[in-house]
């Protein structure tokens, strides 16, 4: 039954995920787009925090809580996201769905030594913008993205420390277009930017578990990527177009290849940026933990030279988060909602990118559930009861980035997150033959 949920689960996300970009942001238009995945949905409904670990969820953004897992666990969310955007004069609402992330851990000494691997779209591009003169008109559209495979380790050395990995491999096409119509010239010039990007970066994680008394257990955490390179190898064409005076519709003309071997822009290496994460909270097991979280990135070093735009610059990036979760009786017999999970997180983001020397800000209110599947379990401790563990977790987050001020667009966005966690045994000796 497990299996044929994940199946349909998989085939449903994948479908919305391809179906429609992955963004509808001006501001994918910089660096290598939006960045997609930020977290598992358990993750996102409290503010991004990656604290928090236990033995029958994946923490995708912590490769240390892999040593704590006792059971395998499959995971698959997925993502819909709605936005107003608007300007000083104008407002338009878009919306895509898309595929957020595919897992699966297990643990190779359970409560010891965990392993996972999955997929999940990094960053996406997707926009169409216009820029008026008084005698032209400069139309920008772009369509692409990264994705990363990657795989994740986690071992607990002593009863509270946990040492973790994770090794991400990049790849993906972001096609950009770039069209001018000059008065009445019938036939403009288009230009087409193809990257083909390609890289691996690396995640380390360190985390510490006490106990404080009978009741309160600390948690904290360190993560650090260091600083790694992304392979562009790069394309440009050139071509004379004309455009149909009543419709609109572009059609295509002669094309040439810019020599980009000779301006050195065929291959090119992106800065990944280093990143240091900093994290602690507190919390009773299986009942409740609140923990605050601050990133810093080094987005400073990230420079292409292939797709240069006058009034951008990039500057070191942060994030602030706090948040954590409820659960009233995780085992109670009378009451499913008594079981239920209640998440509930705040966002701060400085993201690094400045436009018209104003920088770009990101802020977000999130809160979640996490609805079990299975009966209540008698005790967290016994395996048998391994499926019963599986839930569905729904996240909600409200948010804003960017501000109208001199031209600038402003994004006003609600975001649903729907994930399946399920669990169950895997490698059981058998006790007769």
């Amino acid at each position: 039954m497990i299996r044929k949920i994940v199946i349909v689960l998989i085939v449903c996300i994948a479908t919305c995920g391809y179906a429609q970009r992955g963004s509808s942001s001006p501001y994918s238009f910089y660096g290598i787009g939006d960045q997609r995945f930020k977290g598992t949905t358990e993750n996102q409904a409290m503010g991004g925090l990656s604290i928090y670990s236990d033995s029958i969820h994946l923490n995708l953004n912590n490769p240390a809580a892999y040593g704590d897992l006792q059971l395998t666990v499959y995971t698959a969310g997925g993502a819909y996201t709605s936005k107003n955007l608007k300007s000083e004069t104008q407002s338009e609402n878009t919306s895509t769905a898309y595929l957020d992330y595919l897992a699966l851990g297990f643990p190779v000494i359970r409560g010891k030594l965990g392993i996972g691997f999955g997929l999940m779209p990094y960053t996406s591009v997707g926009y169409n913008l216009e820029e008026r003169g008084e005698t032209t008109l400069d139309q920008f559209t772009g369509e692409g993205g990264t994705n990363r495979v990657f795989l994740s380790a986690g071992y607990r050395i002593t009863d509270n420390f946990s040492i973790g990995a994770t090794a991400n491999y990049g790849f993906g096409k972001i096609e950009n277009e770039y069209l001018r119509i000059v008065g009445d010239i019938q036939r403009p010039t288009q230009e087409n930017n193809t990257s083909e990007l390609s890289g691996m970066d690396f995640k380390f994680a360190l985390n510490y578990k006490a106990r404080l008394n009978e009741k309160l257990t600390l948690r904290s955490s360190l993560m650090y990527a260091p600083e790694t390179k992304l392979t562009s190898e790069n394309s440009r064409t050139l071509s004379v177009v004309t455009v149909h005076p009543t419709t609109g519709q572009i059609i295509g003309g002669e094309i040439r290849d810019v020599d980009l071997e000779a301006m050195g822009l065929r291959k090119i290496d992106l800065t990944i940026p280093q990143r240091v994460t900093l994290g602690v909270g507190i919390g009773q097991e299986r009942k409740w933990f609140a923990g605050a979280e601050y990133e810093f990135k080094k987005n400073s070093n990230f420079d292409n030279p292939f797709i240069s735009v006058d009034g951008v610059s990039y500057e070191d990036a942060s994030r602030f988060s706090v948040g954590g979760f409820f659960i009233p009786d995780h085992s109670s017999f009378t009451s499913y909602w008594k079981r239920m999970v209640y998440r509930l997180g705040v966002r701060y983001e400085e993201t690094g990118l400045r436009v018209k020397n104003i920088p770009l800000n990101d802020f977000g209110i999130s809160f979640g559930l996490g609805l079990p599947l299975g009966a209540p379990i008698p005790t967290t401790n016994s395996l048998q009861y391994a499926g019963m563990f599986s839930n569905i977790n729904v996240g909600f987050e409200f948010g804003r980035r960017g501000t109208t001020t001199y031209g600038r667009i402003e994004e006003d966005y609600f975001k649903l997150n729907i994930s399946l966690s399920l669990n169950d045994k895997w490698f059981v000796k058998r006790k007769y033959d």
